[in-house]
C-alpha cells in the first residue's frame, strides 16, 4: 500500500524521514493489532451462579462382613471352603 504524505513546517530531510518512519511504525502496529481476534468476554457472576456446580466425588463405603450382608462374605466362603 503506497500513500503520499507531506511534512510541512520547514523540516529538513532527516526530520522528515524520522516522522515518516514513526508513522509507518504506528501503521504496522495498528495492522498487527487488527489481525488478532478480540478476546472472548468472560461471564459475570450472575451467569455463573446459575451453572451447576461440580459434584463431589462419590464415596465407596465398605460393606459389613457379616453373613448375608454382602457379596464379599459369600466370596470368602467360596474361596475358603
Amino acid at each position: 500500500m503506497s500513500t503520499e504524505m507531506e511534512v510541512t513546517g520547514g523540516a529538513d530531510p532527516l526530520v522528515t524521514a524520522a516522522i515518516l518512519a514513526a508513522v509507518a511504525r504506528l501503521e504496522e502496529e495498528r495492522a498487527a493489532l487488527a489481525a488478532v481476534p478480540p478476546k472472548r468476554s468472560s461471564q459475570g457472576r450472575w451467569v455463573l451462579s446459575s451453572r451447576p456446580r461440580n459434584a463431589a466425588p462419590s464415596i465407596v463405603r465398605p460393606t459389613p462382613m457379616a453373613d448375608g450382608w454382602s457379596i464379599a462374605s459369600e466370596e470368602a466362603e467360596i474361596e475358603g471352603g
